[in-house]
């Protein structure tokens, strides 16, 4: 009798260490590997990226993200914060997504508030209005409900973003692409900065802010409300601070969180002017960029 039971023991040993042997092999190979990353940082965004394809899951997606800001760290080392994209429901649906995601910010991307940039400078150029927030301590990451989180928040700022779609027009494009591709990140602006309270009335006002994107003819091309930002862009914050959480990540005092279009993606033109204002809480805020 007791034999049977340590061979049941034994074979029951076994199959916990099958199982444990099955779960890594599994996540060793739900990543893309070091040459596909290699492939995108010395494409530099000059040429139509050839190595992703829409069959890839989000795990590989991130996985081959984390190699991707590997190198780009290595070279740069000027790491100032993180990107939260797919926040809103018309970027959802154009790229096939269903929850928003990360991608890492770096200093030397950040271009001079109305300043200029030639409209090649990478493959299929775009712009798009965003919004921007200056992380206060990394006491967010505790933070309990949106008065704390407000508390650990130093400024909100209008955003442009200037992504490189590096893909061919043909090609089928989804969100988890743009994922293994640091979602995108490639040139962007930062404008003046609103001082954040950490009261309801601050609160209900971030969900209030009218934003309007125009060129240099003075047409609109886009208003928008903050409120596109997932109801609240507090909201937007609120999903990166568990998302990060569960992954064991910090916010860090004066990281940059983009938090993600308010619109939508226009296609970035020759010898124009752009220019995205904030009206809210009393104020306007704005940035600008012109192109060459």
């Amino acid at each position: 009798m007791l034999f049977y039971s340590n061979k049941i023991k034994n074979i029951y040993a076994l199959f916990i260490l099958l199982v444990i042997f099955l779960t890594f092999k599994i996540k060793a190979h739900d990543c893309l590997s070091m040459d596909v990353a290699k492939a995108i940082f010395n494409n530099e965004n000059k040429e139509p990226i050839q190595v992703l394809n829409d069959k890839i899951t989000l795990e590989e997606a991130y996985c081959g993200q984390e190699k991707l800001n590997y190198l780009i760290n290595k070279k740069y080392n000027d790491k100032i914060g993180y990107k939260v994209g797919f926040t809103g429901k018309v970027l959802q649906e154009r790229f096939n997504i269903e929850t928003p995601a990360t991608g890492v910010l770096y200093k030397h991307m950040f271009l001079e508030n109305n300043g200029t940039i030639n409209h090649k400078f990478a493959f299929r150029t775009f712009i798009e209005p965003d919004m921007l927030v200056i992380i206060k301590s990394s006491n967010i990451m505790n933070a309990k409900n949106s008065l704390e989180i407000l508390e650990n928040i130093k400024t909100i700022h209008p955003f442009i973003e200037i992504p490189s779609l590096a893909f061919n027009e043909d090609t089928v494009i989804n969100g988890n692409m743009l994922v293994a591709g640091n979602m995108l990140a490639t040139k962007m602006v930062m404008g003046n900065g609103i001082k954040v309270d950490n009261t309801e009335e601050f609160l209900n006002g971030l969900a209030n802010i009218k934003t309007t994107f125009k060129n240099k003819d003075g047409r609109v091309m886009q208003e928008a409300m903050s409120s596109n930002l997932m109801g609240n862009p507090i909201n937007v914050l609120k999903w990166l601070i568990n998302d990060f959480n569960e992954k064991g990540k910090i916010l860090q005092a004066n990281d940059r969180i983009s938090l993600g279009s308010v619109g939508k993606l226009y296609p970035l033109k020759a010898n124009e002017s752009y220019i995205y204002t904030f009206d809210g809480f009393g104020q306007i805020s704005s940035v600008s960029i012109n192109t060459n």
